[in-house]
């Protein structure tokens, strides 16, 4: 997540109390170039949304947060609760999804969705929103 990272155009995420969401926006990584899209996502379950970031060429994930999604089993043959980050990183010629419990993150399940993308944002070191 080093690299600073860039909205493309000023970015507000009016993002409601109650109700299905759903917002993407262009981020560039300032000095590779590399383009992403950060996307997040709340269906009509309030409780329960994502925030993940993309590779834009291949819609390959960088990161993404599940909050009060499934359990996830990783390839070590750890399960992590229905809160957790996923990291997803190129190993052994594949990508390999591995996701973390929250506990040691600044995310937390009682987040509401507005401050989870914050939360998001910093951790992923992207800049350039409108406050």
């Amino acid at each position: 997540m080093g690299e600073l990272k860039n909205f493309i155009s000023s970015v507000i995420f009016n993002i409601p109390q109650l109700g299905k969401y759903k917002k993407e926006e262009s981020v560039s990584g300032q000095f590779s170039n590399i383009a992403y899209k950060m996307h997040v996502y709340r269906g009509n379950i309030g409780y329960k949304y994502s925030v993940h970031l993309r590779f834009t060429n291949n819609n390959v994930h960088l990161i993404r947060l599940c909050i009060n999604g499934s359990r996830h089993h990783n390839e070590d043959g750890t399960i992590v609760g229905k809160n957790h980050l996923h990291i997803y990183k190129y190993h052994d010629s594949h990508i390999e999804d591995y996701a973390y419990d929250l506990n040691h993150l600044p995310f937390d399940n009682s987040d509401e969705l507005d401050a989870a993308v914050e939360k998001f944002i910093n951790y992923a070191n992207i800049k350039g929103k409108e406050e």
